[in-house]
């Protein structure tokens, strides 16, 4: 009787050929120390990237120069950039392929509604506060809309991206490709595969008399894949220590005033250079001590 349905058990090139050591062992047990001659990472990569400046003049909100009246300088910072994506009446951003070529996408930006933090200064720039302007309308859908201007901020810019491996789909619905902006708060801080837009902010202006701020935008447009690479490296960074000074001695105190810990196993090479398995000499291992996962490190 066959033996039908049987397990194929499948071993990367590392452990099958003891991790490009000219000796015989088995990194499952014996994990190998040092560094690797190449590291293999996986790395968000830029294929392309488009930015444009706007502009416009926005009111601080009312009594803020009131409470700081010595307030002599300005500085903004975006927190956010919320938008519609593929909005039915086309106030937002919308996203489509070039048609008849596929690897490009056209991107239109409008109705961008911008999270300021907005820091204010003193005579000598000694930092007063910092106040949030939420809800400003960059690129606004309407040319009677307050701040619209036809060549600093217009009704709307659109960009043609290269983007060979496609989009980011909105809870994977295809009708929805979706625009990440990479911003300042703990829920738009995260780069990801596929369109991906950041901004950055510049005070052009600011009326204390007017009670008005004047504010560039600088937005890019990336897309980005993760891919794979094998690169050099000049070793591990050391990571600057300071030392908590007593007379005691004991244990603790000596290792709280050692060198720090660092992880020191050594990655696999994922691409493996030999086709067959290497000859086992058990007179030329040298395996890691065992059971040690740390070495310490000197920042001398």
């Amino acid at each position: 009787m066959s033996n039908c349905g049987c397990n194929k058990r499948i071993i990367s090139n590392a452990i099958s050929n003891g991790n490009c050591s000219s000796s015989c062992v088995d990194v499952c047990v014996t994990p190998q120390c040092g560094e690797p001659e190449y590291l293999t990472v996986l790395t968000p990569v830029v294929y392309d990237e488009l930015g444009i400046n706007i502009c416009r003049t926005i009111p601080l909100t009312a009594g803020v120069l009131a409470d700081f009246p010595t307030a002599v300088y300005a500085s903004a910072e975006v927190i956010d950039i919320t938008y519609d994506i593929n909005p039915a009446e086309g106030d937002g951003v919308t996203i489509a392929p070039v048609a008849n070529r596929s690897n490009c996408y056209e991107i239109e930006l409008s109705n961008l509604s911008v999270t300021f933090a907005i820091r204010l200064y003193d005579c000598c720039k000694r930092l007063l506060t910092t106040i949030t302007e939420t809800g400003v309308i960059y690129l606004p859908p309407a040319v009677t809309d307050e701040g619209y201007d036809e060549d600093t901020n217009p009704t709307s810019v659109t960009m043609e991206i290269f983007a060979p491996y496609g989009v980011v789909y909105t809870d994977g619905a295809i009708a929805t490709p979706d625009l990440n902006f990479i911003g300042f708060s703990t829920t738009n801080n995260q780069l990801v595969q596929g369109l991906n837009m950041m901004s950055i902010a510049k005070v052009l202006d600011f009326d204390i008399t007017d009670a008005t701020i004047t504010i560039g935008l600088t937005l890019i447009v990336k897309s980005v894949y993760l891919t794979q690479y094998q690169i050099p490296h000049n070793g591990k960074t050391v990571v600057s220590k300071g030392n908590i000074n007593s007379d005691e001695d004991s244990l603790c105190m000596e290792f709280v005033n050692g060198s720090l810990l660092d992880r020191n196993i050594k990655p696999l090479e994922a691409c493996n250079p030999y086709d067959s398995k290497i000859p086992c000499e058990d007179d030329d291992i040298t395996p890691c001590q065992a059971q040690t996962n740390y070495e310490e490190i000197s920042d001398n």
